[in-house]
């Protein structure tokens, strides 16, 4: 199947040399005669230098030097077009306008060459030069296409190794054996148990070993002692905890929008639910990623259960609950969303950084821009329903997704009962009103009815000249009293109505209707369709339309259709996780390896493009992926089978020759030491003192505080004090917990398939004197303290160290903890209640500043 690209490529070369337009076949003499004399001589003289394939340089990608290359233009797509002058960028370049680079950029050409290229365009271009083959950017995409990312993985059989009985698993042993053999490298010895167990719980799980499950571990001596270990810890749902949060890093996942105006997201906290059940639950990863990006359009089948359909429901929260300018809208707004769904979406799965063409083809990959618009076609037929309500700063707000099996109707009651509560206060803010100027026109009304009567009462009549009388006559005065009387009964009646709609009101707030839970998601809009290209990403500046499609790069067979009146979600989906595409396997193998190893195979995780660092074992990455695929894209066999490599089993002693030759330790020879993130440090600090809550909390702490601006909610309720796992903390963008400030965690507004690991003073200090660290201390010294099976100090000092480091310490560091807590002793106040908390939280706090409780080594 030809790709887009080369379809493209094909018709701009026809277009060029044969078909486009009819003079650029056949030219006038006249049109002919003005590119020899005019243009060309131009175009040799002050253009060539920078924009041609014999020239220094190919600046913006532009190469004038053939036909195909003036109709191509450079990387913010063509600069002519024939016939059209107001559309030919070229003329405002030369003319050297405002807002446009102005070529020549020393001195600006005379008008009577201008006027030439004035009266060449209106002659439709034509261009008498031979085709001297593709242009050098068109060469270099055919070239990029053969990069080793965009080659479909194929099956190598491990080669042969010369420590035939080293390998544990033919494949991932087998291949890290040869590479360290054909450098010269050996590989450490096995790491200790007492390592492992250590290593495999806060792989798995995210949490320490606690004693009992390190005893039971090293008391096991069957040959599948392992293998029972990473079975169960796979089947504890502590495992989706952990390996959901890795994902969230990579889908950017948030409570609240970020940018200039921050407002909460009530109803982001389902997805990460969403997340950790998918993973827990084992969900095939092609099925995980299909329901992300279109699980409300997918069908229903037979088996379903409701929690299941309302799973999928939830899952397109992905596309929602990016960051926004919330105070923004119209089309700017729409573009920004769709920009940061397509950088999400094809980093996330596919680790290709194609947003980098909205404004012009990408620099390195072959991305066209067309492909980023027509990718943009899709999402712009997307409604991304994020919710938020409308007032300051927001201008844009959504529907949402009610959950449960009374979602729907109880959501349509609230909405019925929200909208007679609003009837009834804005008619009682009319009557209201009413009534005030009612009761105003009762008092003028009264005090005319009462000055007539007074003037009536006191006129006196002349006898012989009753005509004469001056001021009101009983008549009036009668009138007047009609006018009151009426007054009155209006104020009567509108008080009455007032009463009424008071009570009314009282009423419905005293018995509101109960909403449901509420979700993110995202539907097709009513009108799908395609876009334009966005003329160096401006939308107001519109290029041609391209149709809904795919990156032309990749290529498969049977490429879904997009059906009219369709948004192409479903398509997309389908197309990044077809089996044979290239890219989708690979990453998500090499994420795993990642979170295993510290390091990917592929070491920049999320770009497998030009610029992205080469596969340290390409062969092996593409084993692991193919059979990713045949056993059904499991991500936990995945885990099993890494984990039960004896690459992945030793140890991190160094080794003085294999850091010469490998100083970075590419070749896998050694388990390389790796710091744990910031949820896990917390995490395991909880579970040493004994406040983790395992359990799962119900919903967020972001929703009851409702749709606001963060910066308007004390850090206090944006934060609060809470001892779950720390997946389950609110992360709101600009406002994370300190602790994950401080140890690196990524930032909520990008796609994040690594972590920075970082040492800094801050760090410690933290460590040494933030309230957390010592109120958990002191409860960790009190759980100690608690045990009553506990003798001595010394067995004091070996059980705390076996809960913070999974070991018991050496001769020299017990004597040193002895001590410790024995000067803590004398110096605190012999009348105080709290003496020998303080003097174990001491102990305590000690051992969470060390390094080995935040980093994974090898046990002394």
């Amino acid at each position: 199947m030809m790709n887009r690209w080369l379809i493209y490529l094909v018709s701009t070369l026809t277009l060029a040399v044969s078909a486009f337009p009819a003079s650029a076949a056949t030219p006038s003499d006249k049109g002919q005669q003005l590119f020899e004399s005019k243009i060309e001589p131009v175009l040799v003289k002050y253009c060539y230098e920078c924009h041609s394939k014999t020239g220094e340089s190919i600046e913006g990608g532009l190469e004038l030097d053939s036909p195909s290359g003036m109709l191509r233009g450079g990387d913010t797509g063509p600069m002519i077009k024939p016939h059209d002058m107001e559309h030919s960028s070229l003329l405002r370049m030369l003319r050297h306008e405002d807002g446009v680079s102005g070529m020549p950029p020393e001195e600006k050409l005379s008008d009577e060459v201008i006027n030439a290229f004035e009266a060449w365009i209106k002659l439709g271009c034509p261009d008498t030069r031979k085709e001297t083959g593709p242009t050098l950017k068109e060469q270099r995409y055919q070239e990029a296409q053969n990069h080793w990312a965009f080659v479909p993985p194929h099956k190598v059989a491990p080669p042969a190794v010369n420590q035939t009985e080293w390998p544990r698993d033919a494949v991932i042993d087998g291949f890290t054996l040869s590479a360290m053999e054909q450098k010269g490298v050996k590989p450490v010895e096995d790491a200790s148990r007492l390592t492992l167990v250590r290593r495999v719980y806060f792989d798995l799980v995210g949490l320490p070993p606690t004693p009992e499950q390190i005893d039971a571990f090293l008391k096991d001596k069957s040959p599948d002692a392992l293998a029972k270990l990473v079975d169960q810890l796979l089947a504890s749902p502590q495992f989706g905890e952990r390996w959901g949060r890795h994902w969230l890093d990579v889908v950017r996942f948030a409570e609240s929008s970020g940018m200039e105006f921050n407002f909460t997201y009530p109803h982001a906290w389902p997805y990460r639910n969403y997340v950790i059940d998918s993973f827990n639950q084992d969900k095939p990863y092609d099925v995980f990623l299909r329901e992300q990006i279109a699980g409300d359009l997918l069908p229903a089948q037979p088996h379903d259960s409701p929690q299941e359909i309302e799973a999928r429901n939830i899952a397109p929260s992905m596309l929602s609950f990016g960051p926004k300018r919330h105070n923004s809208s119209g089309t700017e707004f729409r573009m920004d969303i769709v920009d940061d769904q397509i950088n999400t979406v094809c980093r996330a799965t596919l680790a290709l950084t194609v947003s980098c063409a909205r404004c012009h083809d990408h620099k390195f990959d072959p991305i066209p821009t067309a492909d980023y618009y027509s990718l943009a076609g899709i999402f712009l037929s997307t409604e991304p329903m994020y919710g938020t309500i409308k007032q300051k700063y927001s201008n844009t707000p959504t529907d949402l997704l009610p959950l449960g099996e009374n979602g729907p109707a109880l959501h349509a009651a609230a909405e019925a009962y929200e909208k007679q509560l609003q009837e009834a206060e804005k008619k009682l803010t009319t009557q209201t009103a009413a009534l005030k100027k009612a009761q105003d026109a009762q008092k003028l009304a009264a005090s005319a009815h009462q000055k007539y009567e007074q003037l009536v009462a006191t006129t006196v009549v002349d006898p012989k000249n009753p005509n004469a009388l001056k001021g009101p006559s009983q008549a009036d005065v009668d009138r007047k009293k009609a006018e009151l009387e009426k007054a009155d009964a209006q104020v009567t009646q509108l008080t009455t109505e007032v009463t009424t709609l008071k009570t009314k009101i009282a009423e419905l707030k005293k018995n509101p209707a109960p909403r449901p839970q509420y979700a993110m998601t995202a539907r097709d809009r009513k009108k799908p369709a395609d876009t334009y290209i966005a003329v160096r990403g401006d939308f107001r500046e519109k290029g041609d339309v391209v149709p809904r499609g795919f990156l032309s790069a990749i290529q498969i067979d049977n490429t879904p259709q997009i059906p009219a009146g369709h948004s192409g979600r479903l398509e997309l989906a389908q197309w990044i996780t077809s089996e044979q595409n290239p890219l989708t396997a690979r990453v998500m193998v090499n994420r795993i390896w990642y979170h295993l190893f510290g390091r990917g195979l592929v070491p920049t995780v999320d770009n497998f493009g030009l610029i992205g660092k080469q596969p340290s074992h390409p062969e092996l990455l593409d084993d692991l992926a193919l059979k990713f695929m045949q056993e059904g894209w499991s991500t936990k066999r995945m885990i099993r089978q890494i984990v039960l490599s004896r690459t992945y089993q030793l140890s991190s002693t160094p080794d003085p020759t294999n850091l010469e030759i490998d100083p970075e330790n590419h070749l896998l020879w050694r388990a390389t030491p790796r710091r744990l993130e910031a949820e896990a440090i917390r995490d395991a600090i909880l579970t040493v003192s004994g406040q983790l809550i395992i359990d799962r909390p119900n919903g967020s702490t972001v929703t009851p505080l409702g749709d606001k601006l963060a910066r308007s909610i004390p850090l206090e309720k944006l934060q609060p004090p809470s001892n779950q796992r720390s997946v389950y903390l609110p992360v709101v963008r600009d406002y994370v917990p300190e602790l994950f400030d401080l140890f690196d965690f990524p930032s909520p507004s990008l796609v994040s398939g690594t972590r920075a690991v970082t040492n800094v003073p801050a760090q410690a200090l933290y460590l040494r004197n933030s309230q957390f660290i010592t109120d958990q201390a002191q409860h960790a010294a009190r759980r100690l303290l608690a045990d009553k099976q506990l003798k001595d100090d010394v067995a004091r000092v070996d059980l705390a160290m076996r809960r913070a480091l999974g070991r018991t310490p050496t001769p020299e560091e017990r004597t040193g903890a002895l001590q410790l807590v024995q000067q803590v002793r004398q110096s605190s106040d012999p009348q105080s209640k709290t003496v020998e908390v303080d003097a174990w939280a001491a102990w305590f706090q000690t051992l969470f500043m060390t390094a080995e409780f935040r980093f994974l080594v090898d046990a002394r």
